[in-house]
Formats: structure tokens, C-alpha cells, sequence
């Protein structure tokens, strides 16, 4: 009989076999699972955290532009108030005039004298910081200027430094519109710098005068710069307090790549160690930055800003064309990945905890599926070896499904085998009995057939005969 008691390995076995098989299945799935998640994830956060920082680079644009423009509604403001006081200041002279027309028309005053009062009325007043007032003819000749040099002289070809035909622009102004406000720039009395101006003129139907003045607003100017760099300081502070991430940082540029404003912190500690390296990457960012208001455009830069180390650096741009500015905020890369990466791992972790969960389910499932097989293999085994009880499988027999019906129909099968086994050997024993009553009547009758069983017989006969009867005696 071959031997079944053989030792065999473990994971030869099926149990462990099943298991195995389970896990592996349970790893891949994990892996792909984990892998598709954190895939998805990654790409998930990463275009949110993106979506945010685009969010905050807007909101800081946003910030920047509305400080800009309330520098600029200051100086517009107070330019308005400017040209208000310029026209308020031409209706005495015009209320002058026309009681000098009025003085003409009465005979009182020829034309000559009446308009020879007039320019020197003009001339004379003074206002503000000793600003005048002139006069012009259609043929744009200065009839009436404080300044010597232009009176009586042609001066429709005289330009600004920019290049604008000042007279000529003016004339337009009054004689085509009756009255308006001019800008340029024009250098004051006894200074050699021209500052910028803003001019008032009217037309003087009565005499076909252009009469306007000016004033310089190179103060507001300066006022509004100051106010600008306020505005730079406070957003400054501002920008350092904005912070997306831990290392995250704006700037605001020039078109040249200059800073304009740099986050600053009272207390020290900037998170960006370079200006220079700012302006570096500033310079070549800007070159391909877009030049309309609200537009951002993204690029991937890898720079030295932090901790003397390269890395990649998430940059958004967007300009203020009004200003000439460019607004720079920069975040390392490491830091938008740095949420989808903390969750790859937890999805790493939760995989090897359901990998472990499922191998330790696996084997008591396996188990709990092979351990009645293996007592039917048992019973098969010892019904091989005559020592089958069917009681072996009572456990694995109450099971209600394809194993406990296995079970059901080995031992009913055991059973049945045992009891024909039975009565197989009471067969064999009785046909046994027969055979041997057979071969002994065979025995006795060969020996019977002797002829020494003969002569024995002949002799216990004759002794029979012989033999005294009870009577006799």
C-alpha cells in the first residue's frame, strides 16, 4: 500500500495555496486601487490647490489695482478741482471783457482802446503759484503773454517736449469748441525743466480772441506719487502677510524685471533669500508675460530662492498696464504636491492594512473552505486504510453548502461501502464454512474407501458378533 502519511510541505498545501492566491489577488487589486486613487487624488488636489493659488494671485492683483486706482481717482480728483478753479477763475475776466465790449459799443471807447485794456487786464492778473493768463489771435499770434520773449510773436509751430504742437492744439480747442482743458508740459518762468501743465482756454467771440491759462500739476503729481509710494510700503506688509503656502511669495515687478515692491516683514525672516534671483527669473518670466489687465499665465521655474537649494518653482504673472507693473507669486512645487503626496501615503497605508486584513481573511476563509475538504480527503484516506468513521465528517456533513454536501455524500457513500464490506466477509466466512464441511466429507470418504479403513471395519464387525450379550451374562 502506498504510503499517504507522507510529509508533505506547507504551503504545498491547498489551504495555503488558497491563500496565497487571495492575497496576491488582494495585493494587485490594492495596488492598482491605491495607485488609480492617489493618481486621481494628486491630480485632483493638485488642480484645486493650483485653482487656489490662482485664486489668491487674483485676489492679491485685485488688492494692488484697487490701491492703484484710488492713487489715481486721488490725482484725477484733484485735477478735476484743478480745471474748476481755472474756469472760475476765467469768468471775472470774461465779465471784464464784456464790459469793455459794452464800453465800445456805448462810443465811450474806440475798439483799439477798448481792446488795448482788455490785454493789459489779461496780462495782470495772477493767481495761484504766479500763474497768468495769455491771449491769442486766429492767426496764433501771442497778442497778449507776460512773458516778452512771445509776445507779438507767430508761435503756432512751438512744441512741447513731447512733440505736441501746443498753440495750434489749444486754438483748436477754443475756436472749433469754445472752450476746453489741454494737457503738456512747458517750462516755467526763469526755470530751465519743463513740468507738466494743464491749460484752460475759451473762445472771445466778441474781439475772436483765444484767452486761456494754465497750471502746472506737477504737485499733484507729486502728491500722487507719494501716496504711491505708501501704497508700495503698505502692500509691502501686506504681501508678506499673504501667504498661500509656508513658502510661498509675491512680488511686484517692473517691466525691466525690477522690484517694486517686496514683502516685508517688520519682525525679519522673509521667506525668499534672493532679490536677485527674483529678478532673474522676473526678467524671463516677464518676457512672455501677458501684457492685458486680468490675464495669468503660469510657468514652472527652477530657481534658488530658499535654503541655498534649486528646486521647482510654480510661478503666475499678470500685469497692470496702466502702471507698468507685473505681479509675480511664486510657490514651490514640493508644497502643491505636498497635500496629494501625505494622502498617497494614508491611501499607501490604508492598502497594506486591507493587504493584511484580507491575507488574515484569506486564511481563516480558506480554513474555514478547505478544513472540511481536508477531513473528507481524511476519511478517503482512512476508508483506504480500513479505519474510516463516518463520524469524522458529522462537522463537515452540517454544513449547508457545496462542501457540506461533499461531505454528506462521502460519508453516506463510506457507509454504504463499509456495510457491503460487512456483508461481503460473512459471505466469504459462510461460503468459507461450506467449502471446508465439503472437503472434509471428500476426506472422510477417501479415507472410508481404504482398504485399511476396510479391514478395520471388517474387524470392529467381527468384534461386534463376537461380543457377549447382557442376557448371556
Amino acid at each position: 500500500m502506498q504510503n499517504h502519511n507522507k510529509k508533505t510541505s506547507r504551503w504545498s498545501t491547498l489551504t495555503y495555496r488558497l491563500a496565497l492566491l487571495i492575497a496576491a489577488l488582494l495585493g494587485i487589486s490594492a495596488i492598482l486601487t491605491t495607485t488609480f486613487a492617489v493618481k486621481t487624488v494628486q491630480d485632483s488636489l493638485y488642480e484645486e490647490v493650483t485653482q487656489s493659488m490662482l485664486n489668491v494671485h487674483n485676489s492679491v492683483a485685485t488688492t494692488v489695482a484697487l490701491e492703484y486706482e484710488a492713487v489715481q481717482a486721488y490725482r484725477e480728483a484733484t485735477l478735476q478741482s484743478r480745471r474748476a478753479s481755472l474756469e472760475s477763475i476765467s469768468a471775472p475776466i470774461v465779465s471784464s471783457l464784456d464790459q469793455l465790449v459794452l464800453l465800445a459799443d456805448r462810443g465811450e471807447l474806440t475798439q483799439e482802446q477798448a481792446q488795448s485794456s482788455g490785454l493789459d487786464l489779461v496780462r495782470d492778473v495772477r493767481f495761484g503759484n504766479d500763474d497768468y493768463f495769455f491771449v491769442y489771435n486766429r492767426d496764433l499770434v501771442a497778442i497778449g503773454h507776460p512773458d516778452p520773449q512771445f509776445q507779438g510773436q507767430f508761435l503756432g509751430d512751438m512744441q512741447d517736449p513731447n512733440g505736441q504742437f501746443v498753440v495750434r492744439d489749444l486754438a483748436e480747442i477754443a475756436f472749433d469748441q469754445g472752450s476746453g482743458f489741454y494737457s503738456y508740459e512747458w517750462v516755467r518762468l526763469g526755470q530751465g525743466e519743463p513740468s507738466p501743465k494743464i491749460a484752460y482756454v475759451f473762445h472771445y467771440k466778441p474781439w475772436d480772441w483765444m484767452i486761456g491759462t494754465g497750471v502746472y500739476v506737477d504737485d499733484i503729481d507729486q502728491a500722487a506719487s507719494d501716496r504711491l509710494e505708501v501704497v508700495k510700503s503698505q502692500l509691502g506688509e501686506s504681501l508678506y502677510d499673504i501667504r498661500f503656502s509656508e513658502g510661498s511669495v509675491f512680488f511686484v515687478l517692473d517691466s525691466s524685471g525690477e522690484i517694486v515692491v517686496a514683502p516685508s516683514d517688520q519682525f525679519g525672516g522673509s521667506p525668499i533669500e534672493s532679490t536677485d534671483e527674483v529678478q532673474r527669473i522676473g526678467t524671463s518670466i516677464i518676457a512672455s508675460a501677458p501684457t492685458t489687465a486680468g490675464v495669468v499665465s503660469e510657468q514652472v521655474v527652477s530657481a534658488t530662492l530658499r535654503d541655498g537649494v534649486a528646486e521647482e518653482w510654480v510661478t503666475n504673472v499678470s500685469a497692470f498696464p496702466n502702471l507698468g507693473w507685473y505681479l509675480l507669486s511664486a510657490v514651490p512645487a514640493s508644497e502643491l504636491s505636498k497635500t496629494g503626496q501625505r494622502i498617497a501615503i494614508e491611501q499607501a497605508i490604508m492598502g497594506v492594512v486591507v493587504l493584511i486584513l484580507g491575507i488574515g481573511a484569506g486564511l481563516l476563509l480558506s480554513r474555514r473552505i478547505i478544513r472540511p475538504v481536508q477531513s473528507v480527503t481524511n476519511a478517503a484516506r482512512e476508508l483506504s486504510e480500513d479505519r474510516f468513521d463516518p463520524d469524522t465528517l458529522n462537522q463537515a456533513a452540517e454544513r449547508k453548502d457545496e462542501v457540506g454536501e461533499l461531505a454528506r455524500v462521502f460519508q453516506r457513500m463510506g457507509k454504504e461501502l463499509i456495510e457491503r464490506e460487512r456483508k461481503l466477509r460473512e459471505q466469504v466466512a459462510k461460503l468459507k464454512v461450506q467449502i471446508d464441511r465439503s472437503k472434509l466429507a471428500e476426506d472422510i470418504e477417501e479415507i472410508t474407501e481404504t482398504d485399511y479403513f476396510k479391514r478395520i471395519k471388517a474387524q470392529a464387525d467381527e468384534m461386534r458378533k463376537n461380543k457377549p450379550s447382557k442376557e448371556t451374562e
